[in-house]
């Protein structure tokens, strides 16, 4: 009897340790910035999560726990900042990628928020075969801050703005109709599952690990509401075709670091369709950038191929003795696309490719408009200087270039 007696002494001192305290003015005051009542504190599915989280030794320190926190968490916090998002939407961040700038989830989703590339699309994020800027630190966030901020205004809540990101605001609607309430505590019972099993946790994940970051001296600096975060990366605009290794040597940095900012640049260069396009590099090198950076003449010395069936880029290499990567890199074309050249190709040259200052022989394929280029200079003086020139040249046709 004693031993029952001490048994059920006991528990009520067991339950106390269980769930959060009711009165956390902390907590409180996170769930109200997610628009979520205080009665949720008394989740036991919300304190289990946060419990497994605060085991995860992965956001133990977590400054050091991605190599680009130190740029990442600022930016974020500095745009969330100039949004209408509360400051406790950094964590959305955590936990969809964690930061990590190659994260690409089983479904497709990718880049730090974790779009996907039809919902990425329509929030006017391009995606194409130079460009993927859902992997755009920058632009992806203020995709999902306008993205977040349209879900907030059509369902009134901020945690409902949520659900709707992890499951689609067709799904929430649907879950809302059926439970007859936009209630958190209704819509996220395990047992009526009105939301998926992965909405449920991920309103969970969020707020558990808002609870977290408001305990941790390091993050808890991005959400606070006293002193704005400035943003420590600066864009700078690039011409078609710059090499980020090229910008990477220009501001002696780590090529890998300057990369991880630039992640949306597929091939490594800005994209050639583009007379211009936003480059990311740390504020700390942007004098640096603005002393020493010289845009390269892309159009440069180079000539135009007409490609043959079952032509190589290891034929076009050794022909005109221009490295294989150059003239990858000059056309945009992958490792795997080697077989499905395009009709054209610029192959890079240098000066002294060019024998005679005054006469050009050209090669199979060339036009006027592709010596013009060539030369830097235009069709109309090609022809004054070569009357009986035609558009297209033939093989060993020499024209002249220069008086």
């Amino acid at each position: 009897m004693r031993k029952i007696i001490a048994i059920l002494l006991l528990v009520p001192l067991m339950l106390m340790g269980i769930g959060f305290d009711p009165n956390d003015k902390n907590k409180i005051e996170i769930l109200r910035h997610f628009d979520i009542p205080a009665s949720f504190l008394r989740d036991p599915s919300l304190h289990d999560v946060y419990s497994q989280k605060k085991r995860d030794t992965s956001l133990q320190g977590f400054d050091d726990a991605s190599e680009n926190a130190n740029l990442l968490l600022p930016m974020l916090s500095s745009l969330i900042a100039q949004s209408d998002l509360p400051n406790e939407f950094l964590y959305v961040v955590l936990a969809e990628s964690q930061l990590e700038v190659d994260s690409t989830s089983s479904h497709g989703a990718a880049g730090l928020w974790q779009f996907m590339e039809t919902t990425g699309k329509l929030q006017g994020l391009q995606v194409n075969q130079y460009v993927d800027e859902r992997r755009d630190h920058i632009k992806s966030t203020r995709a999902a801050i306008a993205y977040l901020s349209s879900l907030k205004k059509q369902f009134g809540k901020w945690y409902l703005a949520l659900i709707a990101y992890n499951c689609g605001d067709g799904r929430l609607t649907r879950a809302i109709q059926k439970a007859g309430t936009t209630d958190l505590n209704v819509l996220a019972d395990p047992k009526r599952a009105y939301i998926p099993h992965e909405s449920r946790n991920y309103i969970r994940t969020v707020v558990a690990l808002a609870f977290l970051g408001s305990e941790d001296p390091y993050l808890s600096q991005f959400t606070s509401t006293q002193e704005a975060v400035e943003n420590p990366i600066a864009t700078v605009y690039l011409p078609k075709g710059e090499k980020i290794d090229r910008i990477a040597a220009v501001l002696e940095m780590p090529k890998t670091k300057l990369i991880s900012l630039n992640t949306h640049l597929k091939k490594g260069v800005t994209p050639p369709n583009a007379q211009s396009y936003p480059v990311y590099i740390p504020k700390e090198k942007l004098e640096a950038f603005q002393q020493k950076f010289q845009p390269k003449d892309i159009q440069g010395y180079f000539i135009m191929h007409r490609v043959k069936s079952g032509e190589t880029l290891d034929q076009l290499s050794k022909r005109y003795n221009v490295p294989k990567n150059s003239i990858m890199m000059e056309n945009m074309i992958g490792d795997n696309e080697d077989r499905n050249l395009n009709r054209r190709v610029k192959i890079p040259i240098t000066k002294p490719f060019l024998k005679n200052p005054r006469l050009y022989t050209a090669k199979s394929g060339e036009t006027l408009a592709s010596v013009a280029a060539l030369y830097n200079t235009t069709i109309e003086q090609l022809k004054l200087k070569n009357p009986f020139a035609s558009n297209v040249l033939k093989e060993g046709e020499e024209i002249k270039v220069a008086d």
